[in-house]
């Protein structure tokens, strides 16, 4: 039996079959990088300071293996900045992709509709309520949205937070944590704060 015309019956059929996940490169992403802070920079009316953490987003830009990224560590250290205007901005104008953003914060998520989303940006995982009742049941956007990206290829995940892997395990759980450490390439960040 050739196993390439089952899955060609089970597409056929609605049935989970397997799919690359979704992989880019970015030409010149350091520079890209760069003119994007800049331009979210003006646009603050700030100037916003080139950070070695940066390079490893870069890098990840260039070839992300079919990864999101989780940026973690200290506070003040543009994590936010990069994941709610200056990625978004380049997937907008690099790859045409509309990047969600996410403040996990918000008690007043729509998690239906954020995990419909194709790339999630969950801002401050660990920040959001740790019980969340609709109709009666627990609900959790970090765990719905992380699930959501493992079962389905085509799903990314952009990510900040400022706990250590060990309050990340803590939290969510070693399965959660293990689905974060195969879905997200991570990028320490590290130092003091950059606020004034």
């Amino acid at each position: 039996m050739d196993y390439k015309d089952v899955i060609s019956q089970m597409r056929i059929e609605n049935s989970p079959i397997p799919t690359k996940r979704f992989k880019f490169s970015i030409p010149n992403a350091k520079e890209e990088l760069q003119n994007a802070l800049k331009a979210v920079g003006e646009a603050m009316g700030e100037n916003l300071k080139w950070l070695p953490e940066y390079d490893k987003i870069a890098e990840w830009m260039t070839d992300n293996k079919g990864k999101g990224i989780l940026m973690y560590g200290v506070v003040g250290r543009g994590k936010s900045i990069m994941l709610r205007y200056v990625i978004p901005m380049i997937f907008r104008a690099k790859l045409t992709r509309i990047v969600t953003i996410v403040d996990c914060a918000n008690q007043k998520l729509n998690i239906d509709e954020i995990t419909q989303r194709k790339i999630i940006a969950l801002d401050d995982i660990g920040a959001e309520p740790s019980q969340r009742k609709d109709y009666g049941t627990d609900r959790n956007v970090v765990i719905e949205a992380i699930t959501k990206a493992q079962d389905n290829t085509d799903t990314m995940i952009i990510a900040t937070t400022n706990l250590s892997a060990t309050e990340l395990r803590e939290r969510y759980g070693e399965r959660i944590f293990d689905r974060i450490v195969y879905l997200c390439c991570r990028v320490p960040f590290n130092g003091k704060s950059m606020r004034k």
